[in-house]
């Protein structure tokens, strides 16, 4: 798929989709900010990196609590979008347009964030590069939030997600998702249709890489991150990770170098 193609429904589903179901989108992004602000222990003063930032939604509600936020992302226009946002809040966040896998930042993070299984739609090397680049732009002592699905709940996951037509804007999307085994990796296929435009655009799919809590584990520890606490959600009140847990909330430490 061209980058243009790309970035028409990066802009589809990342903004125009959110402002569609807009009150709902702003109460969820209001919950899983407090629960970032419990989770990671946040007084307020941390300067955060938010990879895959999409429409900017967590960057800013973080950034109109008082922190300091980057907001990553390869798409051009749902940064500009991005940008507008926090415009019309008088809110100063930096909104970068760069590629996860290729970040350069040294040691300058309180904390990284990676949510809605954004790592996982790269091969398992690129993923665990992800990782690496994630754990070196963390300060010591820093801490990542990674937000995955959980593999084994992916039946129930699929129940309210795997296929149908939904509205967005004056147009509708079909999404068809199914979970491929052997892979252990979800795919999911989109097709938008406006008849008053004339438009019928398909999108060639994504694949999203699912991984189990063990094997999670050992990719972070292989970058050099200690996972501290897993849950079952990103909401509070904090949700324990358990067998019924459609999602798995890991937080993660750079550790210290040790004293000599």
């Amino acid at each position: 798929m061209s980058e243009a193609i790309r970035d028409w429904w990066e802009e589809l589903l990342q903004v125009h989709e959110f402002a569609h179901y807009r009150d709902y989108a702003e109460d969820l992004t209001r919950r899983e900010a407090d629960f970032l602000a419990e989770a990671l222990s946040l007084r307020g003063v941390e300067t955060i990196l938010d990879l895959a930032c999409g429409g900017g939604r967590h960057s800013i509600e973080l950034a109109g609590r008082g922190l300091t936020v980057v907001g990553l992302d390869a798409a051009a226009p749902v940064l500009a979008h991005a940008r507008a946002r926090a415009a019309e809040r008088d809110l100063s966040v930096s909104f970068v347009q760069g590629d996860m896998r290729a970040l350069t930042y040294e040691a300058r993070f309180d904390v990284v964030l990676i949510m809605n299984s954004s790592l996982g739609f790269f091969d398992d090397a690129t993923n665990k590069a992800v990782l690496a680049g994630a754990a070196r732009a963390l300060a010591p002592g820093g801490r990542l939030l990674l937000q995955c699905i959980n593999p084994y709940q992916i039946e129930a996951y699929l129940r309210e997600f795997r296929s149908g037509w939904y509205q967005i804007g004056a147009g509708y999307v079909l999404r068809d998702a199914r979970f491929e085994p052997r892979e252990a990796a979800l795919h999911i296929g989109y097709r938008y249709l406006d008849a008053a435009q004339s438009l019928d655009v398909a999108h060639p799919g994504d694949r999203i890489r699912l991984y189990g809590f063990p094997e999670l584990a050992a990719l972070l520890a292989e970058a050099g991150l200690r996972p501290l606490s897993v849950f079952g959600d990103a909401v509070l009140p904090p949700v324990p990770f358990g067998e019924q847990s459609l999602w798995q909330v890991v937080v993660a430490v750079r550790d210290p170098p040790a004293s000599p």
